[in-house]
């Protein structure tokens, strides 16, 4: 199974109990990913970090804290990823002789996103409905998740505008509206992926390649 964690650097002193929390956190991710959070309970939280329920009551007043602080860890893991994807795309774009950004495609950008998420697809996607049914029955955790579903829409949009902007192109909706809409596909082709045990390579370049045609006016000069 592919981690979407780095193993946590042993800590001493004043960030013992910091690392304790991290560690509690992160454990978490499979726990949820199993059971969801209806499922859950402390004991099983504490035994996947080996911790005491001493320790995750110094930490946590709650599973359901637990579970918005992995929410928020696992949005900055994906926001780190899909960076990396598109810095890592538009290099070899250059280095196979694009030579100028502008040259290097929009689609093919939102496609190493996707490719760049799509090994954490299970647990993503889990993880994301299992926090969408609870936030819609639970005010106080809605407030907290969306903040994430936000953060994870507005960096996609950010990506998008700075491709935008380099190509000259034009989107025909707000760029936070366009990124809401690919991630509903990358959420779609993920849970096909699964559901349907297939390669969706191909489905995922032909998909977001027709949105971005039907939703993006190319430059006049290209």
């Amino acid at each position: 199974m592919t981690e979407l964690f780095e193993p946590l650097p042993e800590s001493s002193g004043t960030r013992r109990r910091e690392n304790t929390r991290t560690k509690l956190v992160r454990a978490s991710l499979e726990v949820f990913v199993e059971k969801g959070i209806d499922g859950v309970t402390v004991d099983d939280l504490v035994s996947a970090a080996g911790f005491t329920r001493g320790a995750f009551y110094s930490n946590f007043s709650s599973k359901e804290e637990v579970f918005t602080e992995l929410f928020d860890e696992v949005t900055a893991e994906l926001i780190a990823i899909a960076n990396s994807s598109v810095e890592s795309a538009v290099t070899a774009a250059e280095a196979s002789g694009s030579g100028r950004i502008t040259d290097i495609d929009d689609a093919a950008t939102m496609l190493a996103v996707f490719e760049g998420i799509r090994p954490f697809g299970r647990q993503w996607y889990l993880l994301y409905t299992d926090a969408i049914a609870r936030s819609l029955r639970d005010e106080q955790m809605r407030a907290a998740l969306a903040v994430q579903r936000e953060r994870l829409r507005d960096e996609i949009g950010t990506l998008l505008t700075i491709r935008l902007e380099a190509s000259g192109a034009r989107s025909l909706l707000a760029p936070e509206d366009l990124a809401q809409l690919l991630m509903g596909i990358f959420i779609d082709l993920m849970l096909r992926e699964q559901m349907e045990d297939r390669d969706v390579t191909e489905l995922a370049a032909t998909t977001i390649l027709g949105t971005l045609q039907a939703f993006i006016a190319p430059s006049e000069d290209r």
